[in-house]
C-alpha cells in the first residue's frame, strides 16, 4: 500500500543517521519507562515499529521476552548490527502492524514514540487496533503514547531543525511542513551530510504524513476499538497534565465484549 512503501522508504534511507537524528529529538527516558512497564507487568511483549532497536534491545537486554516488528529493513539491518555489539539475540522481523501474523499469544503489546500518528489514512488505526486484539491475550495490555500535537506553522521552505557531528562530518536536517487536513499533516524534510570544509556530500528529502491526536482523541479511538483505558501518563512519568506535557501515554485492555 501507498502509504506503508513511503514509510518504509522513509526510514529505510534514513536509518544509518537515525541514533543522531529521530533518537536524540526524544527528551525523556522513554526507554526505561516501557522497560520498567513490562518487568512489572510480566509476560510475553511484541513491539510495534521496532526500528533499530531502541526500545527492543533493552527488553531483550533485561531478559524481558520481547518481539519486534518493523516495515524497514534497513532499520531491522541496523538493530541485529546494534544487537551483535551487544552480544544480543533479539527477535525481530520485517511486518506491518497493519497486518500481524500471530496467534493470540502476547500479554503485552508496545506501540511506542508516536508511532500511532503514522495511522494517516482513513482505516489504518481501525485495521492496526483489530490485529492489536489479535495478537492480544484476553487479559493483555496495550501501551500506546503519542506527542501532544502543537499548533502549526505551515511553511513553504525548508527551515533548520538542527545540525548535529556525524562522525568526522556534520549532520543538517531542515523541515517544512504543509497541513493536509484539519487532522493530518505533510512532514517533509531535507537531511544534508555536511563535510568540515562545508561541501554537502549526501543529501535526501523525505515526505510522510501525520496524522495529529490530542489525548482525548487517542483515548476515544481505543474505545471505539474495543479497548478500555486503565492507566495514563504525562511525559512517561514525568509530568502531569497541567504542567503542558510534550507526550501522552495510555494503557488499555480488550474489552471482553468488543
Amino acid at each position: 500500500m501507498a502509504s506503508e512503501t513511503r514509510l518504509s522508504d522513509t526510514y529505510d534511507r534514513i536509518a544509518q543517521w537515525y541514533d543522531v537524528d529521530m533518537a536524540r529529538n526524544m527528551r525523556f527516558d522513554d526507554v526505561s519507562f516501557y522497560a520498567d512497564l513490562c518487568q512489572r507487568e510480566g509476560g510475553r511483549v511484541l513491539e510495534l515499529g521496532c526500528g533499530n532497536g531502541r526500545v527492543l534491545l533493552e527488553l531483550v537486554c533485561r531478559n524481558i521476552d520481547a518481539v519486534g516488528v518493523d516495515t524497514s529493513r534497513r532499520m531491522l539491518q541496523q538493530l541485529q548490527h546494534k544487537a551483535k555489539a551487544r552480544r544480543l539475540e533479539p527477535s525481530a522481523c520485517r511486518m506491518d502492524a497493519r497486518k500481524l501474523a500471530f496467534a493470540r499469544s502476547f500479554d503485552i503489546v508496545l506501540c511506542p514514540y508516536s508511532l500511532v500518528t503514522y495511522m494517516a489514512q482513513p482505516d489504518d488505526l481501525e485495521r492496526m487496533m483489530s490485529e492489536v486484539r489479535q495478537v492480544l491475550r484476553a487479559d493483555g495490555l496495550l501501551v500506546v503514547d503519542a506527542f501532544i500535537p502543537r499548533d502549526t506553522v505551515a511553511s513553504g521552505d525548508y527551515r533548520l531543525d538542527y545540525r548535529r557531528p556525524f562522525g568526522n562530518e556534520v549532520l543538517a536536517r531542515y523541515k517544512r511542513v504543509a497541513p493536509l487536513t484539519a487532522r493530518i499533516n505533510r512532514i517533509e524534510r531535507r537531511y544534508e551530510v555536511v563535510s568540515t570544509a562545508g561541501e554537502v556530500l549526501e543529501a535526501i528529502e523525505t515526505s510522510e504524513d501525520i496524522r495529529i491526536f490530542s489525548p482525548e482523541e487517542l483515548t476515544a479511538a481505543l474505545l471505539r476499538s474495543g479497548f478500555s483505558q486503565q492507566q495514563v501518563w504525562w511525559d512517561y512519568g514525568h509530568a502531569s497534565r497541567d504542567t503542558d506535557p510534550q507526550f501522552f501515554t495510555v494503557a488499555a485492555r480488550p474489552t471482553p465484549d468488543a
